[in-house]
């Protein structure tokens, strides 16, 4: 199982996911461990062993420097997705863009951003969200 937490990045102005393993009897796992439920692209990469700022440990780190320009980009394909819905409809463009994701929807796209990269990992969406990041 896995201890996930999230944190604000203040250089980069976004949230960071760190995670910490622990095995069955309730003992931490190891670097090598933790890499391994991570897609291996991404891997001592994009993951990192660090520090946590807040809680003791080496934690595994999702580094934010990619994140507000993927989630600006899923943002943007779920606002083209209402549009098009709404302009099918018959609406005009302001219902397409209040139709978009609203704020609160936010932590649920950023958790499955994350869960891209380390698909092993099971979140409790309580909502469906499809995280496009094409142009």
């Amino acid at each position: 199982t896995y201890d996930l937490s999230i944190t604000y990045d203040k250089y980069y102005q976004t949230p960071r996911v760190w995670m910490i393993g622990r095995t069955a009897s309730d003992q931490p796992l190891t670097a090598n461990e933790m890499m391994e439920d991570v897609i291996s692209d991404y891997a001592n990469k994009t993951v990192t062993m660090e520090n946590h700022p807040h809680v003791s440990g080496h934690h595994a780190s999702i580094h934010p420097c990619q994140h507000g320009k993927v989630m600006k980009a899923i943002v943007r394909n779920l606002i083209k997705a209402s549009e098009k819905k709404v302009a099918e409809s018959g609406g005009d463009a302001e219902s397409a863009v209040a139709a978009g994701p609203s704020v609160e929807m936010y932590l649920f796209i950023f958790l499955k951003f994350v869960s891209s990269m380390i698909p092993t990992i099971n979140y409790d969406f309580t909502m469906d969200v499809t995280a496009d990041t094409s142009k």
